[in-house]
Formats: C-alpha cells, structure tokens, sequence
C-alpha cells in the first residue's frame, strides 16, 4: 500500500511528494460534541463522548465566506451547550509502529488532484482503483484505537464536561431491554447463543457500575427472564 504525505492543515509548508489524491477534495471541518451523545466503550469500561465532524462549507449551517465565517455557527452550538473542539488541541493516535503517540493536530491536509483534501490523523487514504475512475476509501484503516483514546482523554482532561446522569440513565435502559430480549434466546441452550447472552449481560453491569460512579442512577438488580417475558409483552 502506498503512503501519501500529510501535513497539519494549519501549516504552510508545501509537500513536496507528486502523488496526489484523486476524486474531489473534502473540506476542513472541526468536531463537537452535543451533552446528550455518549455511547459505551467495553474496551475503555467508560461512557466516552460521540463527536460529530461539521464541515466548514460556506452557505451551510449559517457558515459565511472569509476568514471567521464559521463563528457564527460555533456560537450557535455553543449556545445549546455543544463543546466545540479546537483543531490546535492534543490528540492521541496510533503511530506506525503501533503505539499510541501524541500530535498537536486533529486536522492534516492532503495534496489531491483537484486541490488540499482534508482529513483527520486517524484517517489513512487507501486509492482504490486507477485512472479517472479511482478513488479514496478514508475508513478501511480507520484507527479506532487511537480516536477512542483521544475521546477518553477529553473527559480525563476536562475539555468535555463529563456526561449528566440522566443521559446514561437512558443508555443504561436501552441496554437492559436489548439484554432481556437476548436473555429469551437462551432457552435452545445453543453454547454461541448463551455466549452472547453472557456478553449483553456483562455490558449492562460495567454500563451500570459506570453509570453508578459517574453520580448516575443506583444499579438495578440483574435482568431475568421473568422481567425479560413482562418486557417483551409490553412491547419493550
């Protein structure tokens, strides 16, 4: 696999490779985070914040051309308690070695054949095809490890407030109504079906234990299939 050269979005410096992207550039955009989206990470065994990419394009979302012309759009989010993320922020990534590293950037910039595409470091540009035709798959390689710290690391640092236990409260009954329906699986005794069971009840108990020290809700007793039969009766 070819590796195309990158640079912070912010900088001037000129990449000297001749390869260049194809298909047409993607814009700079920035993440933020709005205070009723959270989702359950198992490998971190913490609620960590969903962040929505908004691309800058003028004329969408009250974006006005020129410098600062996403101001107006940024106070707007700020304004229904959004945290908007700067792209001068640390960020965490996986290196090519493997091990996680830190950047100053989120944003990096690409040389395409249309002009500067811009990506985040967790990207990797695989070309897909030649010619006219080909094209950037920006998610095969995705690092996930990598975004995932860096999301950890916003709550740890502070930059995202941490989550209001109504929130979790509301992903933790989610959970408790997908583990009573799976817990109804389990009567074939199917070893890959208990497996899973076994799983979803797991999730709801460190979801719980999380929720707990997060000043959430107290911890529910763990689902059974008597409760999982009332759920499923009453349409849940």
């Amino acid at each position: 696999m070819h590796t195309f050269d990158r640079q912070k979005a912010t900088s001037k410096a000129t990449i000297t490779t001749d390869d260049r992207l194809p298909g047409w550039p993607r814009p700079k955009f920035i993440y933020a985070h709005s205070p009723l989206s959270w989702e359950w990470s198992a490998e971190h065994e913490r609620f960590l914040p969903r962040l929505k990419r908004i691309n800058i394009m003028p004329g969408t979302s009250g974006i006005r051309k020129g410098p600062g012309g996403h101001a107006p759009m940024i106070a707007n989010l700020q304004s229904q308690g959004w945290t908007v993320l700067p792209d001068d922020m640390q960020v965490i990534y996986t290196d090519e070695g493997g091990k996680l590293a830190k950047d100053t950037h989120y944003m990096v910039a690409y040389r395409g054949r249309r002009g500067t595409t811009y990506a985040d470091v967790w990207e990797r540009p695989v070309v897909i095809g030649g010619g006219a035709s080909a094209s950037v798959d920006w998610s095969s390689l995705y690092d996930v490890d990598g975004f995932n710290a860096w999301r950890a690391s916003l709550l740890d640092s502070g930059a995202v407030p941490p989550p209001n236990p109504a929130v979790l409260a509301g992903l933790v009954q989610r959970q408790e109504r997908r583990a009573g329906r799976r817990i109804n699986d389990a009567h074939d005794g199917a070893p890959h079906v208990q497996r899973i069971v076994e799983g979803h009840q797991q999730t709801l108990s460190d979801m719980q234990e999380a929720a707990v020290k997060a000043g959430g809700k107290r911890k529910r007793r763990p689902v059974s299939r008597k409760r999982a039969k009332k759920a499923e009766v009453d349409g849940n």
